[in-house]
């Protein structure tokens, strides 16, 4: 546990120095640097540390010489693209045909004390490609033609209601006039007929 806090001391100095003097003196920085890098080479951390950590840590420090790796001061980054051939395909008419080479897209980090070049490959995301699923179509009624016929409906039913009130009005008027003519005849077969059945209101 002892030893495990030694080191990691001495791996933060190390680099706290480096960047403390990358201005004042690049090459004490870039002495440091190394010693750096020895010491994780010694302790097989850079086979330990994930990809992307070392990665990070190359892009600070040059592996050739320590120095600190300062875009547009200490090292210049560029970028490449690099085509590779894809794995070979089978086909069914002639055996095995090569694919069209794949770009590959790369940052190279060129150092200017050492000139070493430091080149690490960028992770491109592969394409999603989404799948639409269309069902059967369903044949929708136009809505026009339900508007018509709907309203020739409405139409049928008020001409309906009408008919049927005009028929209502005219029993009722037909049973009133029936009414009325028993009436009167009951009143003249009950009533006294005397001379020419004449009251004396006929006259006045």
């Amino acid at each position: 546990m002892a030893h495990i806090d030694t080191f990691q001391s001495r791996i933060r100095f190390l680099k706290e120095s480096a960047y403390l003097l990358s201005t004042a003196s690049p090459t004490a920085s870039a002495v440091l640097g190394a010693h750096h890098d020895r010491l994780l080479e010694t302790d097989e951390l850079d086979l330990q540390a994930p990809k992307k950590d070392w990665d990070a840590h190359r892009r600070e420090f040059c592996g050739a010489c320590g120095n600190l790796m300062v875009p547009g001061w200490s090292c210049k980054v560029t970028h490449e693209i690099c085509r590779t051939e894809t794995k070979l395909k089978k086909t069914k008419a002639a055996g095995r045909t090569k694919q069209a080479p794949k770009p590959e897209k790369m940052v190279v980090y060129h150092c200017l004390r050492c000139e070493r070049r430091t080149i690490q490959t960028l992770s491109t995301r592969p394409s999603k490609h989404v799948k639409t699923s269309y069902g059967p179509l369903k044949m929708l009624p136009d809505p026009i033609v339900i508007n018509k016929e709907s309203k020739v409906e409405e139409t049928k039913v008020v001409k309906s209601a009408n008919a049927s009130s005009k028929q209502r009005a005219k029993a009722r008027k037909q049973s009133g006039l029936q009414a009325m003519l028993a009436k009167s005849k009951t009143q003249t077969s009950s009533g006294p007929q005397k001379g020419f059945g004449l009251d004396l209101m006929d006259f006045l």
